[in-house]
This record gives C-alpha cells, structure tokens and sequence, in this order.
C-alpha cells in the first residue's frame, strides 16, 4: 500500500520531530555527564554554532561547562520542520542536587545530513533572576 503525498508529508514530519526530541535527550544527557566529545557529536560535523547568554562560540570545545554535577533538561519543544531543516525553541532548566538553578530558552536551527539530525546553532538564552535581596529604591 503506498501512501498519499500528503500521509507521506506527514509522517515524514512526524519522524522528524521525534528524531530531534531524541537528539536533544542526548545533547542534555551528554551535557549533564561531563562528556564533551559526545556533545559535539549533536552539532553539524563544520561550522556549527553555540551561542550563550549572548556570547558566541565557533570553537564548541570553548562552549562546553557541562558536567560537574548538573542536569539539563528540556521541555515544551516547538519544532518546524521543513524538508532537511528544521527549527526548534523550547525551555531549557538547569538543575544541581535536584535544586533548580536557572531556567531559559534554546533557539535552535538544525539539518538532517548523513542520516540525522543535527544543531547547526544552538541559542540560550538564560532567564533574568529577580534580585530577592535588592532594596526597593
């Protein structure tokens, strides 16, 4: 049985979307362990970018401060996917001892080549924290 172009469309969508999911459960198990090699595996094999809080990497070993005993983990993806491209922006919380520690936002653009997805850039954008000890002026 051969499907339609538009169930094709679809399921091809669909495969995409958990793909990704599965690349960014092993970008944040990677981060979380310390494993800088695999990290870099989840970014396009040249010319990937990560850029953090503003400051931008081209060389991602520079870009790695994972590990050390702390959890990333992501949540509420919204992903586009559109033939071999894709992007991606979802929460992004960072955890130590079980305690929350920050809390932001990736902004991601990815690409499907040599028979995955992977990140071409990965934007975080941390979440300002309110100053509980700042004095009312």
């Amino acid at each position: 049985m051969s499907l339609t172009y538009q169930q094709q469309f679809v399921l091809d969508g669909l495969a995409a979307r958990a793909a990704i999911l599965n690349l960014d459960a092993r970008h944040n198990r990677l981060y979380s362990e310390g494993d800088l090699i695999g990290w870099i595996t989840t970014f396009r094999h040249a010319g990937a970018t990560y850029v953090r809080a503003g400051e931008s990497f081209t060389d991602l070993r520079k870009a790695f401060d994972g590990g050390g005993g702390v959890r990333l983990v992501t949540v509420d993806h919204e992903i586009t996917v559109d033939g071999v491209d894709a992007t991606q922006k979802c929460v992004v919380l960072l955890l130590r001892d079980n305690q929350l520690q920050g809390s932001g936002t990736f902004s991601d653009r990815l690409i499907y080549e040599r028979g995955g997805w992977y990140f071409t850039s990965r934007e975080l954008e941390w979440d300002r924290v309110p100053q509980e000890s700042a004095l009312p002026v």
